[in-house]
C-alpha cells in the first residue's frame, strides 16, 4: 500500500458511511481526495478510466493531473466548497470525458470525509457512468437522444424546438424534464458544452479568439465573450494569458 494512502486511511474515523456512496450496480466510479484534493482512494473503474494499471498509481494525482484544466477547476472548486460547508451534495450533474475522451453529462454524489476526532480531512464520490444513467433514470432516457446530438453536433447551430420535435415533445415539455435531470435549461447546457471545448483551445492552441468562437459553435464574437465570461468568471484573453502552458 502507498504510504500517503496508509497515512490518510489510518485518520478516517467511525463518523463516515462511505458505504452510502457505494452501489452495488455496474457503471460507478468511486473515490476519496483529502483536503488538498490528492486522490487517497479509488475504484478500479475510477483508476482504469484515468489511464493507470493500479490504484496505488492514482494515488495522490489531483484533478489538475488527469483532466483538462477547466474541468478539473470545477471539480476541485465544488469539492472544497463541501469541505468547507461540511455538507452533502447529492445527484450533482457535471461535465466529464467519457472512455473515448469525449465531454459527456454524469451525476456525482459527494460528501465529506471526517478523522477520529470529526474533522473534515477530505471528500469522497460516486459519479454514474453515460451508459447507468441511461439504464437507471427514465427522465435521461427520454433525453438521452438529445444529449447524444448535442454532444456530437454542439459547433453547429442546434435548434431547442427541433430537438424537442424529434423526441416527439412539446418545447415546454422538453425543457421541464431536461432541468428536472440537468439542473439546467437546454440552451444552458449546449453553452457549457462550447464554453468548455472553447477552455482547451484557448489553452492548447494559438487560434485568435474569433476562430475558436466559431469553432466551437458561437457564431457571434461578442456573444462568446459574453458567455464565456458569465459561466468561466473572466474573459477568454485574461483566462489564456493565466494559463499559459
Amino acid at each position: 500500500m502507498n504510504t500517503l494512502q496508509e497515512d490518510f486511511l489510518k485518520r478516517l474515523g467511525n463518523h463516515n458511511r462511505l458505504d452510502l456512496l457505494l452501489s452495488q450496480s455496474m457503471g460507478v466510479y468511486f473515490f476519496i481526495k483529502d483536503t488538498a484534493g490528492r486522490v487517497m482512494m479509488a475504484n478500479k473503474l475510477t483508476y482504469v478510466r484515468c489511464g493507470f494499471k493500479s490504484e496505488d498509481e492514482i494515488i495522490g494525482k489531483t484533478d489538475y493531473d488527469l483532466f483538462e484544466f477547466d474541468l478539473a477547476d470545477k471539480y476541485h472548486k465544488d469539492e472544497q466548497a463541501i469541505i468547507q460547508k461540511g455538507e452533502a451534495v447529492f445527484h450533482m450533474a457535471e461535465l466529464a470525458p467519457n472512455k473515448d475522451g469525449i465531454i459527456d453529462c454524469y451525476f456525482s454524489n459527494k460528501m465529506p470525509v471526517h478523522d477520529l476526532e470529526g474533522n473534515i480531512i477530505g471528500v469522497a464520490s460516486t459519479t454514474s457512468s453515460h451508459d447507468y444513467m441511461k439504464k437507471m433514470l427514465g427522465g435521461y432516457l427520454t433525453i438521452s437522444p438529445a444529449l447524444e446530438f448535442v454532444r456530437d453536433n454542439f459547433r453547429t447551430n442546434i435548434s431547442i424546438p427541433e430537438l424537442a420535435e424529434s423526441l416527439n415533445m412539446t418545447q415546454r415539455k422538453f425543457g421541464e424534464i431536461f432541468k428536472e435531470v440537468l439542473t439546467v435549461t437546454p440552451q444552458t447546457y449546449i453553452i457549457k458544452m462550447r464554453i468548455h471545448y472553447a477552455c482547451v483551445d484557448l489553452i492548447n492552441t494559438k487560434k485568435a479568439l474569433k476562430k475558436i468562437a466559431e469553432d466551437v459553435g458561437f457564431y457571434d464574437h461578442s456573444t462568446f465573450i459574453r458567455q464565456f465570461s458569465k459561466h468561466v468568471g473572466m474573459l477568454p484573453t485574461k483566462y489564456r494569458n493565466s494559463h499559459k502552458k
